[in-house]
């Protein structure tokens, strides 16, 4: 089995888990389609324990020197200092001595999240994806706690689709996280042909820890210093998505400097 793919968040007190679910798909064949010597499949669906107790599946199909394997595990963990959760997926096809070898997973995994508090989170995330393979990684604000309010687009999107190359990315993110109703969701699929130059084995791996940080610790060092003020200034007036927006309404201004200011020393 490949290496787990982990993906960490430290919750506060005012995050908790809703509902949890998704699906699970593992399939290898080989030999004529309409008559295969061999083929192996199976689809799991996955509720909120089946994502607690951790779900796995894999198949094989193996016939003299041709080899078909497809592999996929999910899980996640809800602890009091933190939010534990991994994706592991892949699989490999090798013609052999019978042809038309061909492998097959997706994952879908969703997880929905209450957030009793306004929140912030530092993110250190890595993604791979090899041979044709996907993985797709979003975090998005559904609405109110009572259920009011429309969703907004994800302040987070982690991305890859790979053909033949291999597609690797990492970086940091800091953003907060509003109170309220919160869905995060991991998607990865591979296709491996055994007769197809570069797509004999793909992978679709995603790893991240994400930390809450103070409010007011705009690059998320974990201090609020000279630094956190430096930054703020600098993206000071209308600004997008950034990082010195601490109360996340589009503008970084006084207010925000005065979250900062709050928190100044933690």
């Amino acid at each position: 089995m490949f290496a787990s793919l982990f993906m960490a968040m430290v919750l506060g007190s005012g995050l908790t888990e809703l509902d949890g679910q998704g699906s699970m798909y593992v399939f290898t064949t080989m030999g004529p389609w309409t008559d295969p010597v061999c083929r192996e499949y199976e689809t799991t669906s996955l509720d909120l324990q089946d994502l607690l107790d951790g779900a796995q599946d894999q198949k094989v199909c193996q016939v003299g020197t041709a080899w078909a394997q497809a592999h996929a595990e999910t899980r996640v963990e809800l602890k009091p200092e933190g939010f534990m959760a991994m994706i592991d997926a892949g699989g490999e096809a090798i013609d052999g001595d019978v042809g038309d070898v061909f492998s097959r997973h997706d994952v879908l995994a969703t997880l929905e999240l209450a957030a009793e508090e306004d929140l912030r989170v530092r993110v250190d995330w890595s993604v791979l994806a090899s041979g044709l393979a996907s993985i797709h990684v979003e975090l998005l604000r559904l609405g109110n706690l009572d259920g009011s309010g429309s969703s907004s687009p994800p302040v987070m999107i982690h991305s890859a689709s790979a053909y033949i190359e291999p597609i690797q990315m990492q970086g940091v993110d800091v953003f907060p996280i509003s109170q309220g109703r919160w869905r995060m969701r991991l998607i990865s699929t591979h296709q491996a042909m055994g007769s197809e130059e570069g797509f004999v084995t793909g992978e679709a791996q995603y790893a991240q820890v994400s930390t809450y940080v103070s409010i007011g610790d705009v690059d998320g060092d974990g201090a609020v210093d000279i630094q956190d003020v430096l930054a703020l200034l600098d993206q000071f007036g209308a600004c997008e998505s950034c990082q010195a927006d601490l109360d996340d309404n589009g503008e970084v201004e006084i207010t925000d400097l005065l979250l900062l200011l709050a928190e100044w020393g933690t």
